[in-house]
C-alpha cells in the first residue's frame, strides 16, 4: 500500500492587479515542504496564476515545484507581476526561462 506524500504548502507572496479591460490576476507564490526521506525536505517553489474576467469567469495555471531556489523563484515571480502575465503565458514563459 503506497502512503500518502506529506507535504506542507505556504503561500509566501501574493498580488493582485487589474488590466485595462477589468480583468483581475492574482499571483502566488507557494513554497511546498515535504516531510519524507524522497524528497529530503528540501523546499520547492510553485507559481499560481488565477484570472478572473469582468463577468466573473475565471482560469488559472501553476507550475508546480519548477525552482528549488528562493531567489530564482522570487526573480521569475517578479517578473510574472511585472509584465501582467497571464495564465495563458505561463508555461511560455517558463519554457523560454529555462532554456
Amino acid at each position: 500500500m503506497r502512503q500518502k506524500e506529506r507535504t506542507t504548502d505556504t503561500i509566501i507572496r501574493t498580488d493582485t492587479k487589474r488590466d485595462g479591460e477589468d480583468n483581475a490576476y492574482r499571483y502566488e507564490l507557494i513554497m511546498k515542504q515535504g516531510h519524507g526521506v524522497a524528497n529530503w525536505k528540501i523546499p520547492l517553489y510553485s507559481i499560481r496564476i488565477n484570472m478572473t474576467d469582468s463577468d466573473g469567469n475565471g482560469t488559472s495555471a501553476d507550475t508546480s515545484d519548477v525552482f528549488a531556489d528562493a531567489g530564482k523563484a522570487i526573480l521569475f515571480y517578479e517578473k510574472l507581476v511585472r509584465n501582467l502575465a497571464t495564465p495563458i503565458d505561463l508555461a511560455y514563459i517558463l519554457e523560454d526561462e529555462i532554456s
